[in-house]
């Protein structure tokens, strides 16, 4: 489920939880959403959320995660972002307010990051370029010069695989420099 999607449904459901409209109880909601940040804002600090005017709170949250939400995230709009966030908690100063506001802003954050991803991996793929580290491939492993007796045997007990060296009558690896 895309974070936008998770984000209306959960607060569609805390809305239903929160003012009882139909029976919906916690366990079902942590079936559904297990141990997503934003469920546990909501629910971890509900004695404070009836502190405030939790729909009019919640209808606040929504809309600053839709403003938001989906778009390229600048400089500029993160500096409007935090300031949104300060304004809210300026606002409200109660922990389940921030909580819940807090959760959002990790879900813009991992969004943007994921964003970001997708732009290097396509500019890597539009310059021909692979990305760094391990690239598999679907030739065998060939020795090089110089390897030969370096075979792997996989002993029966399952234990790491030991190379087989080849020693000489003295006792000394062939091919060593001691030899």
């Amino acid at each position: 489920m895309d974070d936008q999607m998770l984000v209306k449904n959960l607060f569609n459901d805390m809305f239903v939880f929160l003012n009882g409209t139909q029976p919906l109880g916690l366990e079902p909601l942590i079936d559904v959403y297990q141990d997503e940040p934003l469920l546990m804002a909501f629910i971890g600090r509900l004695d404070e959320a009836v502190k405030v005017p939790y729909n009019q709170v919640m209808k606040e949250c929504y809309a600053f995660f839709k403003q938001y939400a989906g778009g390229g995230y600048t400089d500029e709009v993160w500096e409007r972002i935090v300031k949104d966030i300060r304004d809210f908690d300026q606002k409200w100063q109660n922990p389940w307010c921030r909580g819940i506001i807090l959760a959002l802003l990790e879900l813009l954050e991992r969004e943007d990051k994921e964003r970001q991803g997708l732009e290097n991996q396509d500019g890597l793929a539009e310059n021909g370029v692979q990305e760094p580290g391990l690239q598999e491939t679907e030739e065998p492993y060939e020795q090089e010069p110089g390897q030969e007796g370096m075979e792997f045997i996989q002993e029966a007990d399952g234990e790491m695989p030991l190379t087989k060296m080849e020693y000489g009558e003295d006792g000394q690896q062939e091919g060593s420099l001691a030899a």
